[in-house]
């Protein structure tokens, strides 16, 4: 640089481009400034990260068309949206842990069921396979606050694609109990899920946990 040239300047990248706008995404970390995030019930946007959701906004995020907020994780959506895939890492993973130990100790050892006593069997094995399936149920449940005895999905999917989906053949569910203890509990003290749980007929089993607006518990077995 020769005497009386000005230095050089270089601008600093913005230091949250996704949060710019004009993207078409909301980022969590943007809500609060992202126009991309701005957003009414009606307007034929779902915009799950900003609140809202299949659960309360049926007319723009119940579709099974790919969009935050469908209660569906799509493939490529987790990490960027929170909506529907919930958080990363998994924060449950212990409770998971901890409640297939409960049923595993219980067919290792027997169990008096309501009906009656069922004898040993062999332990569940985990199948990570039917995870993805099981942990979007229990925050569709947990953070949408949908829920329907059928097994339905909020986004319109019946139980029948969602099992596919899975690969799972049946499952137990819980809402709202304070710890796994009380699942495990309670579902033991049901003769027809105990009956299920002693039984040789699921060997394999995925167990998801998530807790938010309301605490969820999901048994998928196969």
């Amino acid at each position: 640089m020769s005497e009386g040239d000005a230095p050089a300047q270089i601008d600093a990248p913005d230091p949250r481009p996704e949060c710019t706008g004009g993207d078409d995404m909301c980022l969590v970390s943007c809500v609060a400034s992202d126009p991309d995030c701005a957003t009414t019930c009606g307007d034929g946007r779902c915009v799950g990260n900003a609140g809202e959701l299949c659960g309360n906004c049926a007319t723009d995020c119940a579709t099974t068309d790919p969009v935050c907020g469908n209660a569906a994780c799509e493939p490529g959506e987790a990490p960027d949206c929170f909506a529907d895939c919930g958080p990363t890492p998994w924060t449950w993973t212990a409770e998971e842990t901890a409640l297939l130990g409960f049923l595993n100790n219980a067919r290792a050892s027997g169990f008096e069921c309501p009906g009656g006593t069922m004898e040993p069997v062999p332990p569940l094995t985990l199948d990570t396979s039917m995870l993805p399936t099981g942990r979007e149920w229990a925050w569709e449940i947990a953070h949408h606050e949908f829920f329907t005895n059928g097994g339905a999905a909020c986004n319109g999917r019946s139980y029948s694609q969602r099992r596919l989906q899975g690969g799972f053949n049946g499952y137990v569910s819980n809402r709202n109990a304070s710890t796994v203890q009380a699942v495990y509990d309670s579902w033991m003290a049901n003769s027809e899920v105990c009956d299920l749980l002693m039984s040789t007929l699921p060997t394999k089993a995925a167990v998801a946990v998530a807790v938010d607006a309301q605490r969820s518990y999901i048994l998928l077995l196969k």
